[in-house]
This record gives structure tokens, sequence and C-alpha cells, in this order.
């Protein structure tokens, strides 16, 4: 895999007078920006409720744009979730103490409501989202970039080189070969269908949830347990 420092030298190939720290930082720059135009999601966040607490941090690498689906447990310990609807901080939507539903607060913390008493603490709630790559900062360091588009980083970086340098021309070309291999990247990585969908019951309606008894009669919803009825 190809570290900061070998694409820093890649760069560097290119006529320049910046200092390898801003060279970096660009190169930084560039990976930001690509991971903002073609998301990419992180292993589900995981957390529990505890009383009295609303507000629950976000992930250290989630993009507060990026919150995709919340779901939490409708019973504690019963790993059985329903998804939270999400309701801008900003909504002038008329709600109460009871409703269920998230909201993003200050682009650092999740806001549940309900806010969770003893009797519904401990629930698990799970987080997906898109994460924003790790700030690349040291040579030793390996971009999180998909190796096979390293190239995107120079490229990247050397548009923006040529660019302060007033390199009309350079800055173009490279601005071309950059477009060219991100099309590629795009259309091999960017997803063009939602990956969450919400449960539709298609299950016939005719005779559903009847139980045949060894009487001959039956018995409608006998399987579903009390507490779900």
């Amino acid at each position: 895999m190809s570290t900061v420092q070998q694409i820093l030298t890649n760069v560097k190939l290119y006529r320049s007078t910046f200092k390898d720290s801003q060279i970096i930082q660009w190169i930084d720059t560039t990976q930001r920006q690509i991971f903002q135009d073609v998301p990419h999601e992180a292993p589900p966040y995981v957390f529990t409720t505890i009383v009295g607490f609303a507000f629950y941090a976000l992930p250290v690498d989630c993009d507060p744009l990026g919150v995709k689906q919340i779901t939490i447990e409708t019973k504690a310990g019963s790993e059985r979730y329903i998804e939270l609807k999400f309701l801008s901080i900003e909504s002038t939507q008329q709600i109460s103490a009871l409703d269920k539903f998230y909201t993003i607060q200050g682009n650092e913390n999740i806001f549940l409501n309900p806010m969770p008493d003893a009797a519904s603490a401990g629930k698990k709630v799970y987080v997906v989202y898109n994460k924003r790559p790790a700030s690349l900062t040291d040579v030793s360091q390996i971009p999180e970039l998909e190796e096979d588009f390293h190239e995107l980083l120079d490229l990247g970086a050397k548009a923006r080189v040529a660019r302060e340098r007033g390199e009309i021309i350079d800055h173009n070309n490279f601005m071309t070969d950059f477009n060219m291999l991100f099309l590629k990247y795009e259309k091999r990585y960017k997803q063009s269908l939602p990956e969450y969908y919400s449960v539709r019951d298609t299950m016939p309606r005719k005779r559903r949830g009847t139980v045949y008894t060894r009487f001959g009669g039956t018995n409608r919803y006998s399987l579903v347990p009390d507490d779900l009825r």
C-alpha cells in the first residue's frame, strides 16, 4: 500500500517549492473531498441507553451529515429493533415527550427521544453512518482511500500545486486526468440505490396466523406471545 510519503514523493516530481506539510495537507483535503462525493460506510456503531441521558456522542469518525439509520431495541435484551425516524433540530413539527425520534445536535451528539428512564434504559442502539477518513498528517500513514485509486490523491495534490503556482495549463491537465480516474472510481464504489429499505409486509392476508387445533377448530394468533398481541 502507498504511504503518504510515497504519494508525497510523486507529487514533488512536479516542480514545487511548497513545504512537505503543505502538500500533505492538500493530499488530505483531496481524500476528504472524495469521501464526501463517494460515501464510505463504516461498521455499525452500538451503544446502550442510560437512565436520564438523552445525548450520546457520535463516533469520532462519523460524518455528522452521514448518519443513515438508527435502530433501537424494542425492549432491553430483546434483540428486536425498530428504526427511529430523523427529525431536524430546526423542524417546526409538533412533537410530544413520547414521540420516538432522533436528531443530531451540534454535529457532535445524537439526541434520543423519549429520554430513557428506569423502565426503558439498557436498550442497545445501532448507528449506521458514513465515515470521515482519518486526517493525514504523518508521512508514515496509509490513506484510507482504496489502494488501487491512490493516484487520485497524487493528481489532486499536483493540481493544487499547479493552481497555487498559476500554472493554468498544468492545472487543467492534472484535473482532466483526475476527473477521468474519478469517474472510474465513482462507478465502482458509489452505490446508486439505498442500502436500507423499510420493512414491508408481503405475507398473504388470507388465513395468515390461523392455527388448527386437534379438535378441528382454529385459534387465531395463538402462537403470538401475549405481550406482542
